[in-house]
């Protein structure tokens, strides 16, 4: 008898901790680090991450067709703001998508001709998947992933109704009309507090016909357009210092030239499109900024970008198609969960 209540009490000593191991938390999210140095190119299952940015940049001069900066004339200047969502949802252990909704606001000012238009308008969102195809189960670090975007056209890309003629306009154009499409690889290794990133993108722009181009030769009114495509090559540097990661690399992006022309019949509409000389070239970016790692879930970024080689691409102010030159900072205000 003695032995079966001894039985018993053990069996009720045990009991609570199996009932309260049913009622603990559970989650099926992957480890992530704290620090920004630590942590892989892919987000990991189960994290959701939204990013809430802002980037800004003033122009007062512009690029010569010889790559020289030249000044705008007196009182003139450029600003163009994006606002935007970031979206980051790791769905599978080598699977994430990413959403980003963008809005921009535009001012050109010019005093001696008394030039002052501003305009705010929705973006060209982009969506897409990346994939990792290598990482490292021990440290240091060592992360691979391929990814896919897509770029839709959804800003306005109408200047007006040219009623009091070509060179009067009511709006800035926001977009290139045109989609785009991006396939690419990256790469990230941890060498103790640093970390060495590199990514190669290639760019393909479909053609499209657009509001901002007119076609009168055949009276078809709407030209096509196909903005040309782009290789873009990044290198980046970070130190870990605490809680802060520093980083600094550069970016540079070579464009093919620009197609215009008119729509021709048949399956292929673009067989009637013609290159514009001088619309591509070389540009190359210095890039700095700090990461503020606050929490595990929530991050600080501030970015600069620094213009060092471009060129007149002759298609301002469409900035994907021209990018302006001048310095763009940014803040960013990361949340995950």
């Amino acid at each position: 008898m003695t032995r079966k209540l001894l039985f018993l009490l053990g069996l009720g000593a045990l009991s609570p901790s199996a009932m309260a191991a049913g009622f603990q938390a559970k989650t099926m999210r992957e480890s992530l680090s704290a620090r920004e140095v630590e942590r892989p190119l892919l987000i990991g299952k189960g994290w959701l991450e939204f990013g809430v940015g802002v980037e800004m940049k003033n122009a007062t001069q512009y690029w010569s067709d010889e790559g020289e900066k030249i000044d705008f004339a007196p009182g003139s200047e450029w600003t163009y703001t994006t606002e935007r969502l970031d979206i980051r949802y790791g769905f599978a252990r080598r699977g994430e998508l990413f959403w980003t909704v963008k809005t921009h606001y535009v001012h050109l000012t010019n005093e001696s001709l008394q030039t002052d238009i501003e305009q705010f308008g929705l973006g060209d969102p982009n969506f897409g998947l990346r994939y990792e195809l290598f990482r490292s189960t021990a440290t240091p670090m060592t992360s691979v992933i391929a990814y896919g975007d897509y770029k839709a056209p959804a800003a306005n890309e109408s200047p007006g109704n040219y009623v009091g003629g070509p060179s009067t306009f009511s709006a800035v154009v926001l977009t290139t009309g045109t989609p785009d499409v991006t396939v690419g690889l990256a790469a990230k290794k941890q060498v103790g507090p640093a970390a060495v990133t590199l990514d190669a993108a290639y760019v393909r722009r479909m053609s499209g016909v657009v509001q901002y181009l007119i076609e009168t030769e055949l009276n078809q009114f709407s030209g096509r357009i196909k903005p040309g495509d782009l290789v873009r090559v990044k290198g980046d540097l970070l130190l870990q210092v605490g809680p802060v990661a520093l980083n600094g690399g550069a970016t540079m992006t070579r464009r093919d030239e620009t197609l215009i022309g008119n729509t021709s019949e048949g399956l292929f509409m673009s067989d009637n499109m013609f290159a514009v000389e001088g619309s591509d070239g070389v540009a190359i970016d210095g890039n700095a900024g700090a990461t503020f790692n606050i929490t595990r879930g929530v991050d600080f970024i501030a970015r600069a970008s620094i213009p060092v080689k471009g060129e007149d691409l002759l298609f301002w102010p469409i900035e994907d198609i021209h990018p302006t030159l001048g310095n763009t900072y940014s803040g960013t205000v990361e949340f995950r969960y």
